[in-house]
């Protein structure tokens, strides 16, 4: 893409008030820079207008239509520079910039505990005593009956700080004579990636060691489901929904028990939010569920699929006119309770019908994780463990998340 018609690579934006005047961070998932940028309001507006379509004299004249303003070109050249400068602007410079990372990932032999001193705590010991603080209030009472392993869990990937104890709402059924030997992990993509699933074989490392994953499982998965719509394992390193879930299980087994783990990415769904058919029709879709349930049975009865997810993003943050007050907040719980109790019944058509109407309005990041897993998984039955919401004031934004177990 030339410079001439710019045009903004994919990123996130997320507006912040600052001294009293309204900015927007703008962060990239994939991290070509290693830096955050931050634009005045009228100045992401304006941006918004790069899209490839127009040179600088054609954004010159919309700015002037659109916020009655003249707009010197120098000014939007220089701006252009700097977006250059941070490797945002979809052209060769940020493609090149991206073909060295990628290169660099495949050469790692582990994939790195990137949120380590952010998200948790680097050192293995203040981590043990962070997570401990998390299991300590969880009794006998909240566990299953001895001898009842759940097949898959619903966990959150919210903040750990926020959502750890609801995180280990889940992790606590685990806890037993006979753990599973295997977990599928099945996370978010936050950014596009090139297949609707990705796998990594990479270790993850962790402040208490590193989580192993199952090359026979990974093998045996690109077998199944084939190789090539399984690529594109760079998403993997700056990902934290899968990252949280191997540190949890790290410290859950960290005395008594050997696991390994099989890391999966999935995309969105969204744009079957709009059709007739059920997501399963896809061949990518169907094919994969049809795979992973395979899978799922030949790794025997001591294997549990995770889906690391969170649940409605609402409010200013996410792009939403209006913040979240209290009534907001209970109009979203009753939504995320339908949507959860289509989980409790082991129905993902019923749960990804749930979105349809709204066209996923709360933004529901879970849909692809939870559909998949629900399918491979097959009928059972479901128990909700914990429902939370962690509001942002700063921001009128709010994220709720929940915990269950598949049976």
């Amino acid at each position: 893409m030339s410079i001439a018609k710019p045009r903004l690579r994919y990123v996130e934006a997320i507006p912040v008030e600052q001294e009293g005047e309204m900015v927007v961070v703008l962060r990239d998932p994939e991290q070509l820079s290693g830096q955050l940028m931050a634009v005045p309001l009228p100045t992401f507006m304006i941006m918004a207008l790069m899209d490839g379509t127009r040179d600088m004299r054609d954004v010159q004249v919309d700015v002037q239509k659109r916020f009655e303003q003249l707009l010197p070109v120098e000014h939007l050249e220089k701006l252009v520079e700097q977006l250059d400068e941070f490797f945002l602007l979809d052209n060769e410079r940020s493609l090149i910039r991206r073909e060295d990372l990628v290169r660099d990932f495949a050469r790692m032999p582990v994939r790195p505990a990137v949120h380590a001193g952010a998200a948790y705590p680097a050192g293995s010991a203040e981590l043990i005593k962070l997570f401990d603080g998390f299991f300590e209030p969880l009794g006998d009472g909240d566990r299953p009956e001895p001898g009842r392993m759940p097949r898959g869990l619903v966990v959150p990937h919210i903040d750990i700080r926020r959502g750890g104890p609801c995180m280990a709402r889940a992790f606590h059924q685990l806890r037993g004579p006979e753990p599973p030997e295997c977990y599928i992990v099945l996370g978010v993509a936050h950014q596009p990636t090139p297949n609707l699933y990705t796998l990594t074989d990479k270790d993850f490392e962790t402040p208490l060691g590193a989580a192993r994953v199952n090359q026979d499982a990974a093998a045996r998965l690109k077998e199944l489901y084939g190789e090539e719509r399984l690529t594109g394992e760079y998403a993997h390193k700056f990902e934290h929904s899968v990252e949280f879930q191997a540190v949890f299980l790290k410290y859950l087994h960290r005395d008594d028990h050997d696991f390994t783990i099989l890391p999966i990415l999935c995309g969105s769904l969204e744009e079957e939010l709009e059709k007739d058919a059920a997501p399963r029709d896809r061949p990518d879709v169907g094919e994969f569920c049809a795979a992973l349930g395979k899978l799922i049975d030949e790794l025997g009865p001591r294997v549990c699929v995770i889906a690391g997810v969170d649940l409605s993003h609402v409010g200013k943050k996410f792009g939403d006119a209006e913040g979240v007050d209290d009534f907001r907040a209970g109009l979203v719980r009753a939504a995320d309770m339908r949507m959860l109790d289509c989980v409790k019944q082991c129905d993902p058509e019923a749960f990804f019908d749930h979105f349809r109407p709204d066209g996923n309005a709360r933004k529901v990041d879970a849909i692809s994780a939870v559909y998949s897993m629900l399918h491979a998984l097959g009928r059972g039955e479901a128990q909700l463990l914990n429902y939370d919401q962690h509001r942002e004031t700063e921001t009128e934004s709010m994220v709720t998340f929940a915990s269950m177990a598949i049976y």
